[in-house]
């Protein structure tokens, strides 16, 4: 139950639970408190070579300075020639959980070939606000 109270109490305040933000053309980094995980922060991206664009949580932190360190790793790792094959959702709410112990893979998210010529998208068409999350 704390989870769903958690993520309702996240709705709307987006601005005040962000702690690090990274956009480019085709990715955003975005690490931000979250009251719905064990750890009170996370680094989530969005990369249209990933999951259509929407939102994998990548990374929890137990302090917000361990989430600086995350972010700027999630950032480099994201902007490099060559992009992970995977990104694997490692989100700490009772529905990522849930989703996980029915099916470990179901949260792993490869990488498309759409757009892998290059290493990057050349168009994130799908750009989801955690604004909202």
């Amino acid at each position: 139950m704390n989870d769903i109270f958690g993520a309702l109490g996240m709705l709307g305040n987006y601005e005040q639970r962000k702690v690090y933000h990274f956009e480019d053309k085709d990715v955003v980094v975005d690490t931000c408190s979250v009251t719905d995980s064990e750890d009170p922060y996370e680094t989530a991206v969005s990369h249209s070579d990933y999951n259509g664009g929407k939102w994998v949580i990548v990374e929890t932190y137990a302090t917000k300075d361990l989430s600086k360190i995350g972010h700027n790793k999630w950032v480099k790792t994201m902007t490099s020639k060559k992009l992970p094959k995977d990104l694997k959702d490692v989100g700490g709410c009772f529905f990522a959980k849930a989703l996980r112990s029915i099916d470990e893979n179901g949260m792993v998210f490869k990488k498309s070939a759409k757009n892998s010529k290059k290493g990057k998208a050349k168009n994130a068409t799908v750009r989801n606000s955690r604004k909202n999350s």
